[in-house]
């Protein structure tokens, strides 16, 4: 079930695996060898090798052929303890390097400090690492609400409030006492690191981090390159990131990064298609259909439409009407819907006692006052097609995609590839977002979005099409019948 048709090799194991007891030895292992031979030549089998090798030249990054060798970071500062804050700290501890975590907040390092030992607790009772190991995770992370402590800090990675001047004043705090080869880090989602370092001595040593939410799980990590980024500090960055079993992809100092830029129009789409008349259902199902890894509704209220709402404005003032979003967000938010954070969003989420057992725990439902917030009666809708669907949500992800491409945000269409598998969930089975690209050909990519811009909603939105007019590199490679992956 959870294949949902796309990746044939657990079906074939399966069947193999039920008709052994009954088949003679020898067909058997014939059966399994064409099995295998089959298999091995799906497009999906090539998708999923191709990643496999992106995420291992990756990881390369963090030890590049030239010299000096990269420096090793083996204690480490984390100023911030909230969600972000303590899961990278705990991290850090998990993965050998020791940790002092500062929060003006004594409850917040509590918070963060006793999820840390809970992890390493589960980790335990499952046998995953010996009493030793436990006890050293523990001991590697320490908490303060005290500033003494990081003098003697490799790096400082900082995960405060998204306020530029609270992020300055941290790092010039934090200056004073570091010395001059410290790293800064910082793990904004949505701030320019080239900012965040003005002022500060010694700017090439301040870079960004950016971690996914949550931290333990999302394999990806942005290494993000200010103006004065020096290529130390970014070899040491994805160097630590490996370490931390991350994959690094080194992305330019832009609004949203990469990451975050391409969600931006994914989600305001999957809204404006809610605000069309889209039955949400049918929505979140389609885009799991395609191969995420859950709807772009269920998304948002994961993220909180606070955080999405701040975003969405961050993208628009930097790339103009393309990026321009609905209201409805914000109609939601004065009704009191933040999204999961606080149980109500386009879901309803019930409240989980503490200690119950996931499997048994009550699910969240689709709200059913959904059709308050948009125009049109939910209730008679309006009828797309699952494909119309699919195409509004990840066309709009491409062509943004191709923009970032022209303004070499990232290093090359491989690397973009691997964002957004790792860091978004795009499905890993279709090789990444411009693989799917070729799959489809640039002719028929510029066609499809020239069909949704026509389209009369569309039109009469705000921003118009803007969004899905096809960006230049695509309209070239449309010409020469080339695509993104060209052989080398």
């Amino acid at each position: 079930a959870r294949t949902r048709g796309h990746y044939p090799a657990p079906i074939r194991a399966l069947k193999l695996t039920a008709s052994a007891p009954r088949t003679p030895l020898e067909r058997g292992l014939n059966a399994e060898a064409r099995a295998l031979g089959e298999l091995a030549a799906t497009d999906v089998c090539k998708n999923l090798v191709s990643i496999f090798h992106l995420s291992e030249e990756a990881k390369k990054l963090g030890r590049p052929d030239s010299e000096p060798e990269p420096a090793t970071v083996r204690r480490a500062g984390v100023i911030g303890g909230g969600v972000m804050g303590g899961g990278i700290a705990g991290l850090l501890a998990d993965k050998g390097v020791d940790v002092r975590l500062r929060d003006l907040s004594q409850a917040a390092l509590d918070d963060a400090v006793g999820e840390h030992r809970a992890r390493v607790g589960r980790r335990l009772r499952r046998r995953r690492i010996e009493p030793h190991e436990a006890r050293a995770r523990i001991d590697r992370l320490e908490a303060s609400t005290e500033a003494a402590g990081f003098a003697r800090c490799d790096l400082v990675l900082e995960a405060v409030a998204e306020k530029l001047e609270v992020k300055q004043a941290v790092f010039r705090e934090v200056a004073r006492v570091l010395g001059p080869e410290a790293i800064l880090a910082t793990n904004t989602s949505s701030l320019s690191v080239t900012a965040i370092a003005a002022g500060l001595p010694n700017p090439e040593r301040v870079v960004g981090m950016h971690f996914f939410n949550p931290v333990h799980a999302m394999p990806l990590v942005e290494i993000v390159r200010g103006e004065d980024t020096s290529d130390a500090v970014v070899a040491a960055t994805a160097r630590l990131a490996v370490k931390l079993g991350k994959t690094p992809v080194v992305v330019k100092d832009v609004a949203g990064f990469l990451v975050n830029r391409l969600l931006g129009p994914y989600l305001d789409e999957a809204v404006r298609l809610f605000e069309a008349g889209a039955d949400p259902r049918q929505l979140e199902a389609a885009a799991k259909q395609f191969g995420m890894p859950m709807g772009p509704l269920e998304l948002l209220d994961e993220v909180g439409f606070d955080i999405a709402s701040h975003a969405g404005a961050s993208l628009h003032a930097a790339y103009g009407e393309r990026a321009a979003t609905t209201g409805v967000l914000a109609r939601m938010m004065e009704d009191g819907r933040l999204g999961k954070k606080n149980r109500r969003g386009f879901y309803d989420h019930p409240e989980v006692p503490e200690g119950t057992d996931p499997k048994k725990a009550p699910k969240k439902t689709l709200s059913t006052d959904l059709s308050r917030f948009v125009e049109r009666d939910l209730a008679r809708g309006q009828d797309f097609a699952d494909q119309w669907i699919v195409d509004c949500l990840v066309l709009a992800m491409l062509n943004e995609a191709a923009h970032a491409l022209e303004e070499d945000v990232v290093s090359g269409p491989r690397e973009l590839d691997l964002a957004t598998v790792f860091g978004m969930g795009f499905p890993p089975f279709r090789g990444g977002l411009l693989r799917y690209a070729d799959t489809l050909g640039a002719g028929e990519v510029v066609a499809r979005l020239n069909r949704i811009a026509s389209a009369p909603d569309v039109l009469r939105r705000p921003g118009g099409a803007a969004r899905f007019a096809p960006a230049r590199s695509l309209v070239e490679l449309a010409e020469t019948n080339t695509p993104f992956h060209a052989p080398r």
